[in-house]
């Protein structure tokens, strides 16, 4: 019965996003990009004898395997690796990434789905990133002794792979695995306890390797520094507007007594939302994709295109990460790597690192006006305080990472690669 519920529930699911496909562009996206996919993939897939299949849900998980694919393209050139996304949002921004040798959608996972791709690809190893856990694909794989390896796994006591109708098939599946990495020991402990396998290894979150990957591979930016001169720097990432409108009301008080500026990188670049605030801040804003006309009185720079967040934290000396407000905490490693005392919105329950980093000292948890003023007042007002937590976060990032070098040592261990 529990198999039938899944297949009925992945068939509706893909006749809805046909539906809504009509009206809502992400939906479309989603459509078109699975349109045809199986001669698409036997036509562009290159000839490899040896192929690794990492699947990624979307651009967070993309960024947790990123280092384990740059590693195997670097060392093992000859092996292909097949990217695949769930999300529009992941492969339409990674879909020419330079380090995966085929970039596609994952098809909808029905069985016959399933049992043509795996039949195309042929994998000699898979990895599914988190908590994807598509069970007709890793049904196909375990009927064919393909190993599968789950890549910084992370459940909760009421994660749905427990609680849902479909708990008896969750069971199979993870006991499936060749291999469990997770993120933390309690998720080792639940899965276990749930499932009954022991193939699980503890490996810490291979995100903290990116963060410290991205900050190795740092470049300077001119126009920033251009930008910032000897100011103290507020960089609010991946902001959403309930946090905006605290943040510009806080700068806005502050900013008269104190020589300080700010840099926002939206979550979402929206010529709406960045227009609304220069004509709100007229005589201090001005765009990135207008650096060149810079004034000396700017004193908020609006960054109005995709990909330099996680180079803008370099320049920071308080960062202010968007998403805990209801839509998602972003990634607060990407600011503490560069040593940035972070602020983060009240809601960040699902997100373990958060009250790690808040118990740590590095952290700090905005809940209105008030909290937004006093903890930006007391960071902008101290570098002895600064300084310590540029320790504190920096040591918490450096003491968290290797997860990538405990994969690829397994992986040299088990024979996958040399």
């Amino acid at each position: 019965m529990t198999k039938f519920l899944y297949h009925l529930g992945i068939h509706l699911y893909g006749w809805a996003l046909h539906l809504a496909a009509a009206f809502h562009p992400k939906a479309r996206k989603w459509v078109k990009g699975r349109n045809d996919w199986n001669n698409s993939l036997r036509e562009n897939l290159p000839q490899k004898s040896q192929w690794i299949w990492v699947h990624c849900a979307s651009l967070g998980e993309f960024e947790q395997a990123r280092n384990l694919i740059e590693y195997l393209k670097s060392n093992q050139p000859e092996i292909g690796i097949l990217l695949s996304f769930f999300s529009p949002s992941g492969y339409e921004i990674r879909k020419n990434y330079a380090h995966a040798d085929h970039i596609c959608y994952l098809p909808l996972d029905t069985a016959k789905n399933a049992r043509e791709f795996v039949e195309i690809l042929k994998p000699d190893l898979v990895f599914f990133v988190k908590y994807e856990l598509w069970i007709n694909y890793l049904n196909e794989l375990e009927k064919r002794n393909i190993p599968t390896v789950l890549l910084s796994a992370r459940v909760r006591e009421k994660s749905s792979f427990f609680t849902s109708p479909l708990a008896t098939l969750y069971k199979r599946v993870f006991r499936s695995f060749y291999m469990i990495f997770t993120q933390d020991k309690i998720s080792k402990e639940l899965i276990q306890d749930f499932s009954g396998t022991d193939k699980i290894m503890v490996s810490s979150d291979t995100r903290y390797d990116r963060v410290r990957a991205n900050k190795e591979a740092f470049s300077e930016i001119p126009e920033i520094q251009q930008f910032k001169k000897d100011r103290l720097c507020i960089i609010a990432g991946s902001s959403w507007p309930k946090g905006e409108e605290l943040l510009m009301q806080a700068f806005e008080e502050l900013s008269q007594d104190l020589d300080i500026c700010m840099i926002v990188a939206a979550h979402e670049i929206r010529e709406s939302r960045i227009s609304a605030w220069v004509q709100k801040y007229p005589r201090i804003s001005q765009r990135f994709s207008k650096i060149s006309e810079l004034k000396d009185e700017d004193r908020i720079l609006w960054i109005d295109n995709i990909g330099m967040l996680s180079r803008l934290y370099h320049y920071g000396d308080i960062a202010y990460v968007g998403g805990g407000w209801g839509t998602g905490l972003h990634n607060i490693l990407e600011a503490a790597t560069f040593g940035c005392p972070v602020l983060i919105g009240p809601i960040h329950d699902k997100f373990p690192e958060a009250a790690e980093m808040i118990e740590a000292g590095g952290c700090f948890e905005i809940k209105d006006i008030h909290t937004m003023k006093s903890h930006l007042k007391r960071l902008l007002e101290s570098a002895e305080l600064r300084a310590a937590i540029n320790r504190i976060n920096k040591d918490f990032i450096a003491e968290r990472s290797g997860a990538t070098e405990m994969v690829i040592s397994w992986m040299k261990e088990k024979g996958f690669i040399s």
